[in-house]
């Protein structure tokens, strides 16, 4: 009888630890202190409309947009961009919001822009609005509302949308077929020819379809148009045409900043994390052609920028030095020291660096793509992009540089690579006013 109260405790000591195990085995498969933490309810996403679920899984971006919902609500322009962050606006995200704010002031609208990814909203729209301000000229009002949120907020069905890069294109097309967005108000900023980002597979089947979807199109180059209507039809042509924005003013004071040198500077566009750069390919042209300068007794320097890699070694003993990713004033200082770019991007679409050191005083070799990457300037040339064809360009404008120096500021023939974005947005709007539901106002819903 002695022993019966230890027995009794060593019993309750064990059904203690047993229990408390058995709570905190609850809190780990349900959540982190979800027993002991009270939070609150999420709140819950409108139902989608019939149908939409036979697209669920298609792509992760398939249903994002798919439960818009429309009331009563003043119209506006919705811009649907890819994930962003607030130091991160450059590129074809910077040129999409440039297409939004035209629009939205051409149509008197505020500029709703909707991020796939997390974002804090406030944050991002005061860095939007700070970048679209930068160059003085007038803002519409901004907001943010995160796709997470967009099922949350109401919607005019008078809101004219513009999607850039194919998923948030995909996600529009998808909207659309389940009847909750109108193809007639949806813009396509199509900024390069996107099928060629991705392998056979159902990524480059849904990319070519968007262009199928029946959006408007608005272009960014002659090339890519040109490109897109001989892939895809001729009904991807809308005559809706821009050109790539260079900031001529600083071209322009670049070119009075070189100075002849005894040393041929060559700048190497160099982005290995980027496939359509064909970094291996520059990478091999570099070496071939050091070897053939060498023999010509041709002194010159190379350097990298675009992405950090390592020092390029070459068969003569001497390195192409990585510099990494540069700031634009960097970038700008860098351009000034430059005679010769070879900047590579297997794309219809031109791309800056070429355009930027021919305009600003240097010579560019980059690549060709089945004719859409020819013409662009004097002082680019484009060959196919094979090593030793590579190699005997960067050579040729390597004697050429040597021979006579930095050139003067030279910019791109008028509209020989597409219109001023404001002219083809006044176009947009008129296209736009053709549909039965015409533009309103802000405030005319």
């Amino acid at each position: 009888m002695s022993d019966r109260p230890a027995w009794r405790r060593a019993v309750s000591r064990a059904r203690r630890w047993s229990a408390h195990r058995a709570l905190r085995l609850h809190e780990v498969l349900a959540g982190q202190d979800a027993v002991t933490r009270a939070r609150p309810a999420p709140a819950i996403a409108p139902p989608m409309p019939p149908g939409a679920q036979v697209f669920e899984g298609v792509a992760p971006q398939s249903l994002f947009l798919a439960s818009v919902r429309h009331g009563p609500a003043d119209p506006a322009v919705t811009l649907v961009v890819p994930a962003i962050k607030p130091d991160s606006i450059f590129a074809g995200v910077a040129t999409a919001l440039q297409a939004g704010r035209l629009l939205a002031l051409a149509t008197d609208r505020p500029l709703r822009v909707v991020p796939f990814g997390k974002a804090d909203p406030e944050e991002l729209g005061a860095a939007l609005t700070s970048f679209l301000a930068a160059d003085g000229e007038p803002v519409p009002p901004l907001h943010v509302v995160p796709q997470r949120m967009l099922a949350h907020t109401t919607v005019s069905r008078d809101d004219v949308w513009i999607v850039t890069y194919w998923t948030t294109a995909h996600a529009a097309d998808i909207a659309c077929r389940v009847g909750v967005l109108d193809p007639s108000r949806v813009v396509y900023l199509v900024q390069d020819y996107e099928p060629g980002f991705h392998a056979w597979s159902v990524a480059h089947a849904l990319t070519r379809q968007t262009y199928r979807a029946g959006f408007h199109h608005v272009v960014n180059s002659s090339s890519l148009s040109r490109y897109l209507a001989d892939r895809e039809g001729s009904q991807t042509d809308h005559g809706l045409v821009f050109g790539p924005h260079l900031d001529r003013d600083r071209l322009a004071r670049v070119a009075a900043e070189r100075e002849p040198s005894t040393v041929v500077r060559v700048f190497f566009y160099g982005r290995p994390g980027k496939p359509r750069n064909l970094f291996q390919l520059g990478v091999a042209a570099l070496r071939a052609a050091s070897v053939q300068l060498a023999a010509e007794g041709i002194a010159w320097e190379g350097v990298s920028a675009g992405e950090d890699h390592p020092d390029i070694a070459l068969p003569t003993g001497a390195t192409v030095r990585s510099l990494g990713t540069l700031g634009w004033q960097e970038y700008y200082d860098l351009l000034a020291r430059t005679d010769v770019g070879l900047s590579l991007m297997h794309s219809p679409h031109p791309s800056h660096p070429p355009l930027e050191v021919a305009v600003s005083g240097g010579l560019a070799v980059t690549n060709d793509l089945d004719g859409s990457r020819q013409g662009f300037h004097d002082r680019v040339t484009a060959v196919a992009p094979d090593p030793d064809l590579l190699a005997a360009a960067l050579v040729e404008a390597v004697r050429r540089a040597a021979a006579s120096g930095p050139q003067p500021f030279a910019d791109l023939p008028e509209g020989s690579l597409g219109r001023p974005l404001d002219a083809v947005i006044d176009d947009l709007v008129r296209r736009l006013a053709q549909d039965p539901a015409g533009v309103r106002g802000h405030g005319d819903n």
